[in-house]
């Protein structure tokens, strides 16, 4: 189906969708909403790992997302599922080691082009060449902070692309 005539799909995803990519789909989701572009575009994630399947985000995510006004008490975890990647626009990857798993995954060269590091789209991160997300599983408090402050960063550039993306399509 073309983009035009759906929303745009968006996707994090990272180990077990407990941590990097439930942040990413809370923060973007908010940011499209006050941008008033949530009608447009279907925000989502999920992990390439099946561990962590039908749990709630970490309590530490919860509780980052939350000291910043976020709200992530109903996510649920989920398994990249590779039959989406014809619905699916963007696939934001936390770590070189998901973009390989992702690659291996995708069926066509088409799909393997979707896949981006979340990083990609922080252009401090780009400048640094720091493009992974940070892996707060096994840190403190500090570590999911970090983490949050990182994918906070790349959802601004992220709501950027899409806002391109979407005005490409209107022309």
């Amino acid at each position: 189906m073309p983009l035009s005539s759906r929303p745009l799909h968006v996707t994090f995803v990272c180990s077990g969708n407990i941590c990097r990519s439930p942040m990413g789909e809370v923060i973007l989701t908010r940011l499209l909403d006050e941008a008033g572009l949530s009608d447009r575009v279907i925000v989502s994630s999920s992990g390439v790992g099946d561990w962590h399947v039908g749990e709630p985000a970490d309590p530490r995510t919860v509780d980052v997302l939350a000291a910043h006004g976020y709200d992530g008490s109903t996510h649920r975890a989920s398994e990249f599922d590779p039959a989406q990647f014809d619905d699916i626009d963007l696939v934001l990857a936390s770590d070189e080691g998901h973009v390989q798993r992702l690659r291996r995954l995708a069926r066509t060269r088409e799909h393997q082009d979707k896949i981006r590091l979340v990083r990609e789209f922080d252009a401090a991160a780009v400048a640094a060449g720091t493009l992974e997300t940070s892996d707060p599983w096994y840190g403190d408090g500090e570590h999911f902070r970090r983490c949050f402050t990182e994918v906070e960063a790349a959802c601004q550039g992220i709501l950027e692309h899409v806002r391109g993306r979407l005005e490409m399509e209107r022309r």
